[in-house]
């Protein structure tokens, strides 16, 4: 069936350019244009991409495999591909399948591919070149990937009994039916005569009556009778008939079980070919394939002794011994099986090597092996005028043989037995420049890797590095020709000049420092300044960039080049770091390499990011194992070329390659020149760019849950610190640009022309269907960096295994939404709001994940505090704490995960550095956005509301209004402060008396004394606007003719002018889905103790029955602004929960057997200053003449109640035992007769009845 496009994740890499116009021709051809074409790709030169971009072309193979598998209405045996009037389909179809299986070999994500039914179905064709075409794809899904193990039970086992049908045993060599006797065309001795007898038995299930004697009524009973039926037929071949033909008859007459039937149909197809020679072969040839493929799969624990019988590895040997020309692909299948035999080995019950390893002579220089190897390579290097090539397929086969036994330590030391290695080396020192060649040299290179594992002495002795350079040389020759570009690295001024500068830069970092510390005292946190790092922006403008168009030619280095210079340029790492080679690789970086390398360093986009990353890794760990040759690699300028590409030109997209460049540094900064070399260039402000660049959000992000724990940006922080502990001198520039990052992500997130993608996400999906703003999912990458202006595509590279392919973490933000200006359907509204500036979406959350991980690695990765007091030194801590105020943070529920990001950062800092300013600064900015919150204190005036939801629905355009700070301060200083109470709510929970006692000092000052109260006030007025909030969407809540938020609820649903056919009333419209028992639902939800149960706000728009507005999804905005303002309730009563612990000082913890309990200590002044604040929250709450004022006397009995909640866990532990500070200081303010007070107040029904009747009014 055609790929489900449905449920496609998005995928960020590009396919290259050849593949692209590939798929654009093939997808716009007709079917006899399309035979034409695909009859042109013989061999693959287009290169891999994920599959994914290949949906067209696969879903246009599919259409053409469903018509080639389709089956006649007259016979159901007989499919559409086998009647002679299809023979241009029948050629279509093969050449459709020959493409098919090389793009299985060259493309990742095979998970997409959905035609296995039909190609199940083609496994029954009565031509045997569909069937080997079938096989071909199979095979190739067996050998690179996991994909039929994966697919589901009926489909797979439908697919593994047709191919264990085709691979069963026909009887042996003993039988006369031996495969080299079977491959020839006039055999030594006549085939037998059962080669074409059809000889098939089976259970045939017939209905059958008897009288049950015993029975008084002498009736009869119907049953099975299961009895062996046998259909023989000789001379299959002569009938005249098709394969299909006689299946269809014989099914006529005989009553064949259905799980059966396909078993009958093989023995039908294989009797009918086996006279004819050419299709014989064809039979051997499907037997050995579908061998290959169940044993790539590991399904032959039922049948392995019946389909592996003895004596099948001498016959594949025999049939390889066969000289004729014709049999060449017999032959290389034959050598595919017994490489896949050879895996069986990892099964203990099938161990195979050892006898693969006797039968094929491998361990012997004249054995049969050996010699085969032998004189394909001097057949390959030195070529006879008129001799015959040797054939590619059959060379393919022999390399891949080679290779899969060197991979175990018998095949190893039988290929050192033979003396293997000097012909190996012969291949390399071949000039042959033929992609196909390449693949040998590449299977060579690692076949000589695996062999020098336990033999070093004959590489040595015959020159293998030299001939491994010279390879290595020749090849990147080959790449110059079409990609001549090579980097000339900048040279800098002398080092004094550069340090004078780099002085003048602390000093401009000290002086923006000090405008932070100023702010920090005067202004808000969430009003950042584009303007603040303006300086960083003109400095880079300054500095004229290197043009690199010639490097971006567009062009792409041959993928089986590739693939051979990282087999090269991965052994040259192991050779350097062989203690047997330490002589001579002294002098390896005098000759070609360095000029290879370059190449490759300089041509990234070319050559790829993973052969970039090895590249950069031969010169580090050739500096490293010889430190004392750095300076020489600085004369001939290869670390000039190093530091320019990975600090001047852009870095590949490459989670490892990132997660390299500090062991990179390290390496190069080993001696005083290179260190200078390295500061010149400012390495720290470029290289942390890249985590606020959209082009790497791909590579930080773990691909699959397989990955080790931690991610490149945690790596990435690890590592630095590891080279700021190596050369200390970079602290100072390190820290420094580490707070640059910081400020410039502070401007992203204040910055008005852009939004944060996922509010942009959640607020879309219920407004859908609004007026302009409407924004749709296209296939691009997502976001900005600082002054960037579109965004582009991750390169990400692929892997070419499926097993993590459904663990991979989709990533949300790489795909960005785009704008369209479409005009308003509603006619309820004939004057539109003004148009919003088009603002432009960027991954905001993800920057502050990644770049907080990062910074916390580079600050905790060690347990020494001298990081993190250079950061606070250089005012770190400013820009650190802003990040919980960016206005353009979505105001969601999301805000949590930003603040614990920064909460575990300011956690390192105070557990290592004990470091109070965390304290201070978090207070000093929390305090200025509760200055911003005041309004949010004032109680509407009767008939009463929720100030928030008066806000929204004044603002200026209803639609933008959730994410710009000014159309909504109130609620963005909210979520600003929601940021703030979670941050500090992480660092005070701790164990740590030092931390306790200084995180009580801090709240129990002046400061810390006023924010309290701030948070108080916050407190009761997030328990009323919830309370309103919850009486606005849920159903019969308010009385009929009550005005309360009724003006603000008619604004929402209905725009100013009202279509004839609308109700008048709101209260049915706002009705919500909570049912009879919502309310005491959302009242848990909104209390603290016990535990909450989560309330969801967000889900399902409420509408009244049967009526729906053309506004109708703005009823969720409410349900919005209850969750948050329930969820900030909870977070701030958590807090204060914890400040109620610091008072009570750190626990004392009593000895088993204990008679005496030890004295607690007396409460600091402090802890009594912060006691006292918090039993004013409490007494504030339960004043009931300081409720706000509403018209539903109903709601404000509800507030009682929440703050009611609060009282509990705030004077006592989860155990009951008391507070006694708290205790006391609630008594001695009069928290008792509040609380008493509040009761009568209810009880009287707010002063309207005598007490005495209490709850017998009928009122109440």
């Amino acid at each position: 069936m055609k790929i489900d496009r449905n449920r496609l994740r998005k995928y960020t890499s590009e396919a290259p350019a050849k593949c692209q116009a590939l798929i654009n021709k093939l997808r716009s051809c007709s079917h006899a244009e399309l035979l034409e074409e695909l009859k042109q790709i013989d061999a693959w030169t287009f290169g891999k991409c994920e599959l994914f971009h290949w949906v067209d072309v696969l879903d246009l193979s599919d259409s053409i495999l469903e018509e080639a598998a389709a089956k006649s209405p007259d016979n159901p045996w007989e499919l559409a591909c086998d009647l002679p009037q299809n023979r241009e389909a029948k050629e279509l179809l093969l050449w459709v399948l020959h493409l098919t299986t090389l793009l299985i070999e060259h493309s990742y994500s095979r998970h997409l591919y959905s035609s296995m039914e039909h190609l199940v179905t083609l496994l029954s064709s009565c031509d045997m070149h569909v069937v080997l075409g079938v096989l071909n794809i199979l095979y190739m899904f067996s050998k690179r990937s996991n994909f039929i193990a994966r697919l589901n039970s009926d489909k797979r086992q439908a697919l593994l009994s047709r191919l264990t049908l085709l691979a069963e045993s026909w009887g042996g060599k003993e039988n006369g039916f031996g495969l080299a006797e079977c491959c020839k065309e006039y055999p030594d001795k006549p085939l037998p005569a059962s080669a074409t007898t059809l000889h098939f038995e089976f259970y045939a299930e017939n209905p059958t009556t008897d009288t049950n004697s015993t029975s008084t009524t002498g009736t009869k009973k119907c049953g099975q009778t299961n009895f062996v039926t046998c259909i023989h037929i000789e001379n299959v071949d002569k009938l005249g008939k098709t394969p299909a033909q006689i299946m269809n008859d014989l099914l006529k007459v005989n009553n064949v079980p259905q799980d059966r039937q396909i078993a009958l149909f093989t023995h039908i197809r294989l009797a009918h070919s086996f006279s004819d020679y050419r299709r014989r072969l064809q039979c051997v040839h499907a037997r050995l394939q579908a061998l290959s493929i169940l044993v790539y799969n590991s399904e032959l624990e039922e049948n392995a002794h019946s389909l592996l019988h003895p004596g099948l590895l001498e016959e594949l040997v025999e049939l390889l011994e066969l000289p004729h020309a014709h049999l060449v692909e017999l032959r290389a299948a034959a050598l595919r099986t017994l490489t896949s035999i050879i895996h069986l080995d990892r099964n203990p019950h099938f161990p195979k090597l050892n006898m693969i390893i006797d039968v094929t002579g491998a361990n012997s220089y004249h054995g049969f092996f050996p010699v085969l190897i032998r004189t394909c390579i001097s057949t390959l290097i030195s070529p006879q005028p008129e001799g015959q090539p040797f054939p590619l397929s059959l060379a393919t086969a022999l390399f891949s043989f080679l290779y899969h036994l060197s991979s175990y330590e018998a095949g190893c030391e039988a290929l050192v037995s033979c003396g293997m290695m000097e012909s190996l080396l012969k291949i390399m020192n071949w000039p042959g420049s033929e992609f196909e060649h390449l693949t040998f040299v590449t299977r060579a290179v690692r076949v000589i890797d695996l062999i020098t594992n336990i033999d070093m002495q004959g590489f040595q002795a015959h020159g293998g590095l030299a001939s491994f350079i010279n390879r290595l040389d020749m090849e990147v020759n080959v790449c110059r020709k079409e990609q001549p570009f090579e980097i000339e690295p900048i040279h800098y001024q002398d080092n004094s000049q550069a340090t004078r500068e780099r002085s003048m830069d602390r000093d401009e970092n000290s002086t923006s420092s000090r405008t932070y510390d100023e702010r920090e005292e005067s202004s808000n946190p969430m009003e950042f300044s584009e303007n603040e790092n303006m300086s960083s922006k003109t400095d880079d403008k300054n500095e004229q960039m290197p043009d690199y168009s010639a490097g971006k030619t567009g062009k792409t280095c041959l993928p089986q080049r590739v693939t051979l210079l990282k087999a090269l340029l991965n052994f040259i790492k192991k050779i350097i770091q062989d203690p047997t080679f330490s002589d001579s690789i002294r002098h390896v970086m005098e000759g070609t390499l360095p000029s290879s390398l370059r190449h490759i360093i300089s041509n990234s986009e070319y050559y790829g990011p993973s052969l970039f990353l090895i590249a950069t890794d031969a010169v580090t760990v050739y500096v490293f194992q010889e430190p004392s040759l750095l300076s020489s690699l600085q004369d001939n300028g290869l670390t000039d070329l190093v530091l320019h590409a990975l600090l001047i030109k852009e870095i590949p997209a490459s989670r490892e390659v990132l997660g390299s460049l500090p062991n990179v540094f390290s390496a190069l900064c080993l001696n005083q020149r290179g260190l200078e070399s390295f500061v010149k260039r400012r390495p720290f402000e470029r290289l942390f760019k890249v985590l606020l660049s959209p082009l790497y959000l791909p590579a930080m992000n773990r691909r699959r849950s397989t990955d080790p724990l931690g991610d490149t940006a945690s790596n990435l922080g690890n590592a630095m610190d590891e080279l700021m502990r190596h050369q200390p001198s970079l602290k100072v520039d390190a820290i420094a640009a580490v707070i640059k990052l910081l400020e410039e992500l502070c401007v992203l997130g204040c910055d008005p022309r852009y939004i944060c993608l996922q509010a942009e996400d959640k607020f879309d999906n219920s407004q859908s269907n609004t007026t302009t703003g409407n924004r749709q999912s296209s296939g691009q990458s997502v976001g900005v960096g600082v002054g960037d202006s579109s965004g582009g595509g991750g390169g990400g590279s692929g892997s070419s295994s499926d097993e993590e392919e459904e663990d991979e973490e989709e990533a949300s933000t790489s795909s960005h939404p785009q704008r369209e200006e479409q005009c308003s359907s509603s006619t309820a509204q004939p004057v539109p709001p003004p148009q919003p500036r088009e603002k432009t979406p960027i991954a905001l959350m993800e920057y502050i994940q990644n770049v907080t991980k990062f910074v916390d690695a580079i600050l905790s990765n060690n347990s020494t505090d001298d990081h993190c007091r250079e950061f606070v030194a250089q005012k770190g801590l400013v820009p650190l704490l802003s990040i919980l105020g960016l206005p353009n943070l979505p105001v969601d529920h999301s805000v949590a995960q930003t603040a614990q990001a920064v909460a575990t950062v300011c956690k390192s800092i105070l557990n290592l550095a004990h470091e109070p300013l965390v304290l201070k600064t978090g207070l000093s900015q929390l305090n200025e956005v509760l200055n911003l919150l005041k309004p949010l204190y004032n109680y509407m005036e009767a008939p009463g509301g929720s100030v928030l939801l008066h806000e929204l629905v004044n603002a200026p355009n209803l639609e933008t209004a959730f994410t710009s700070d000014t159309a909504t301060p109130l609620l963005h200083a909210m979520n600003a402060a929601y940021g703030y109470i979670i941050m500090f709510a992480q660092v005070c929970r701790t164990s740590q008396s030092e931390i306790r006692n200084l995180a009580m000092n801090h709240w129990g000052s002046e400061l810390g004394l006023t924010v309290l109260k701030g948070l108080s006030e916050l407190y009761t007025a997030l328990i009323w606007e919830s309370t309103a909030l919850l009486a606005l969407t849920t159903e019969d809540f308010i009385p009929a003719g009550c005005d309360f938020g009724k003006e603000d609820m008619d604004k929402l649903i209905r725009p100013e002018s009202t279509n004839e056919g609308e109700s008048s009333g709101w209260s049915g419209a706002a009705s919500s889905d909570m049912g009879s028992n919502g309310m005491t639902t959302a009242m848990e939800a909104l209390s603290t103790d016990p535990p909450p149960i989560p309330m969801e706000v967000d889900e399902k728009p409420s509408v009244s029955t049967g009526r729906i507005s053309p506004n109708s999804h703005r009823i969720t905005y409410p349900k919005h602004l209850l969750g948050l303002t329930s969820k900030m309730g909870r977070a701030l009563a958590e807090l204060f929960a914890i400040l109620v612990k610091l008072c009570m000082g750190s626990p004392i913890r009593q000895r088993r057997g204990q008679q005496v309990p030890p004295i607690p200590a007396l409460p600091s002044q402090a802890s009594r200053s912060v006691a006292t604040a918090l039993n004013c929250v409490l007494i504030r709450g339960l004043s009931w003449d300081k409720l706000p004022p509403s018209t539903v006397s109903k709601l404000q009995v509800t507030f009682l109640m929440c703050t009611l909640s609060f009282v509990s866990p705030a004077l006592f532990d989860e155990k009951g035992y008391p507070f006694h500070l708290m205790l006391q200081k609630f008594v001695k303010l009069g928290g008792q007769n509040a609380f008493f007070a509040a009761f009568h107040w209810v009880l009287s029904g707010g002063g309207q009845f005598p007490l005495s009747e209490g709850l017998e009014h009928p009122n109440l």
